[in-house]
């Protein structure tokens, strides 16, 4: 009997449904997900594609929620029927990464066991070409699922899988819909009673935790000039986060970043000084 995985993209599946329900690129947040509609629709789409066929499970790939957490659309995934959640993780400065090496080792995996013999990849990322390949050299075939916007689609990854099916909106809209956001009227907080709250922050402790956390071998290409570099601004406010046990305010993040371009500062005048208040803070800040 065929036996057929599906290998969802969750980076992929979010950004396309967005594309969708809003016409632009939006948060994952802007976009309610009805989880037992969407299984459905991809549950019919491996009846219509492979008849007579036998579902193996829905793989969901995505990157691990803060702090390693799962976030909530992980927890209704792993509440679903047919489906399991395959995590990636995050490097230092909080990217993603190894979803793509899980997808590709599945596959691989999948097809040298023969625990399935087709497969439906939602994706449209051209690092899965690979994989794909070496999956159907094992005798695997390969259909892509794709949705959203054609252009966010590798042609290389068209290219090399064996039937192409695309979802229109209206078969989106029956799964995903926009998420109205919640405003609340807060009274602008009083400058004199902020400031004092600002002081009571550990920003020298935190951005010091923070450095302690960057490769030494980055550090030499850090700017204390201009705005931090992504990575490196997700790393401090990260830091903060787990130093104060909330999400940090917009003057503390202005600040908590004007004390890490002091840090870097310092670490260029006076590596060792640098050094030592890392060693000095990091532990405490980190445990």
């Amino acid at each position: 009997m065929n036996r057929i995985g599906v290998f969802v993209d969750a980076g992929y599946f979010w950004v396309q449904v967005a594309q969708v329900v809003h016409g632009s690129k939006q948060a994952r947040d802007s976009v309610a997900i009805d989880y037992p509609i969407l299984r459905e629709k991809l549950l019919a789409e491996v009846a219509s594609q492979f008849a007579g066929g036998e579902l193996l499970r829905v793989y969901w790939y995505d990157g691990p929620g803060t702090f390693s957490h799962k976030a909530h659309s992980h927890v209704a995934i792993d509440d679903l029927d047919d489906f399991k959640l395959r995590l990636g993780t995050r490097n230092t400065y909080g990217d993603q990464k190894a979803v793509d090496g899980l997808i590709i080792a599945d596959l691989v995996s999948l097809a040298q066991s023969r625990a399935i013999l087709s497969a439906i990849v939602v994706s449209g990322d051209a690092d899965l070409t690979p994989g794909v390949i070496a999956a159907q050299g094992l005798g695997m075939r390969v259909h892509m699922l794709s949705l959203g916007p054609a252009n966010a689609t590798s042609p290389f990854l068209r290219a090399e899988v064996d039937r192409k099916q695309h979802w229109d909106d209206s078969v989106v809209h029956a799964f995903a819909t926009a998420r109205t956001p919640g405003f609340c009227e807060h009274e602008p907080p009083d400058a004199e009673a902020h400031a004092a709250l600002l002081a009571d922050v550990p920003l020298a402790e935190i951005a010091a935790a923070a450095f302690a956390q960057i490769p030494a071998d980055e550090i030499a290409t850090l700017s204390p000039h201009g705005a931090l570099p992504r990575p490196l601004d997700a790393l401090l406010l990260r830091t903060g986060k787990i130093r104060l046990g909330r999400p940090l305010d917009e003057a503390e993040k202005r600040a908590l970043r004007e004390e890490m371009k002091q840090v870097l500062n310092a670490a260029r005048t006076d590596p060792v000084s640098a050094d030592t208040a890392a060693d000095d803070d990091g532990p405490s800040s980190c445990a």
